[in-house]
């Protein structure tokens, strides 16, 4: 079911090494956001697919665990296996554009879930590097997915309006409070 897709979709920092994510498999992933809706039908976002070697080296460039102390950081030893780079003609998105890279997004993360394939939606990265991996196609990197087979577990926490949102670290699980429905509803009209 859908909804019980969207609840175990976590955010994960820490990845199985041993465990390998193959073209093929970002592939697949890529495959399911072809169908995602497009302001238009524009389908202004592209991609480039990151695994083997260069996704080890692509570790340093990104930032994982923002909120996380320097010591919870993950570091090369839990790195992900592979990332999706997406990319668009403007270095700076306008308003259609950003909710299609939101919804792209999602797509592939939901895709990987289904997989049990972990995932971290991340903008903060060197956008240089990133850059590089783009010379030539006249497209600009705007958000990178990580994505590995995590190697930590996460539990959703409930919290109240005015609590902290901020995500932490209990041993080996990542706790992410999220707020209660009814504080999202801000009226029913019927």
């Amino acid at each position: 079911m859908f909804s019980e897709l969207v609840k175990k979709t976590r955010t994960y920092r820490r990845y199985d090494r041993l465990k390998v994510i193959t073209g093929e498999d970002l592939d697949v992933l890529l495959d399911c956001v072809r169908y995602t809706p497009s302001a238009g039908n524009l389908q202004r976002i592209r991609y480039i697919t990151v695994n083997g070697d260069t996704a080890t080296e692509a570790f340093g460039m990104i930032c994982l665990g923002g909120y996380l102390p320097s010591e919870q950081k993950p570091d090369a030893t839990v790195a992900p296996a592979a990332y999706i780079v997406m990319l668009t003609e403007q270095d700076s998105p306008d308003t259609n554009l950003a909710i299609d890279i939101g919804i792209s997004a999602e797509a592939v993360v939901l895709a990987a879930a289904e997989r049990g394939i972990g995932s971290c939606i991340i903008r903060n990265f060197n956008k240089e590097y990133f850059e590089k991996l783009a010379t030539g196609t006249g497209y600009h990197p705007v958000l990178v997915i990580a994505l590995g087979y995590p190697a930590e577990s996460a539990r959703v926490v409930d919290a109240k309006i005015g609590d902290s949102l901020k995500y932490y670290k209990n041993g080996n699980e990542n706790v992410v409070p999220k707020l209660k429905t009814s504080d999202l509803i801000l009226r029913k009209i019927q």
